[in-house]
C-alpha cells in the first residue's frame, strides 16, 4: 500500500513523529483530511527516513496528496505551527 501510495500521490508531507507519537494530533490531522480533500485525494503511511549515516533515523507520518494545493494546506496547517490546532 504505501509503495503505491509513493507511486501515485506526487505532492508528499512529512511530519516528524515524537517519541510519545502524535496522539491526539494524528487524529485532528485524519479529520483534517476527510473534511478538506476528498477520497481518493489523500493517504497517510509511516515513514523512516535516515537524512545521513552519522544520524539518527527521523520517524514521521507521511501525507500523500494528488493536489499540490492540499499538499499546500495541509504543511501549512500542521508545520506553521506544530502541536496547534488549525481549526483555530
Amino acid at each position: 500500500m504505501k509503495d503505491e501510495a509513493e507511486r501515485r500521490f506526487p505532492h508528499k508531507v512529512d511530519i516528524p513523529v515524537p517519541g510519545n507519537g502524535l496522539g491526539r494530533d494524528l487524529t485532528a490531522m485524519l479529520e483534517w483530511c476527510r473534511e478538506r480533500v476528498p477520497r481518493p485525494g489523500w493517504e497517510y503511511h509511516g515513514h523512516t527516513a535516515r537524512p545521513s549515516k552519522r544520524t539518527a533515523p527521523v520517524h514521521c507520518a507521511r501525507w500523500y496528496f494528488a493536489e499540490e494545493a492540499d499538499a499546500k494546506a495541509f504543511r501549512q496547517a500542521w508545520l506553521a505551527h506544530p502541536g496547534s490546532d488549525p481549526q483555530e
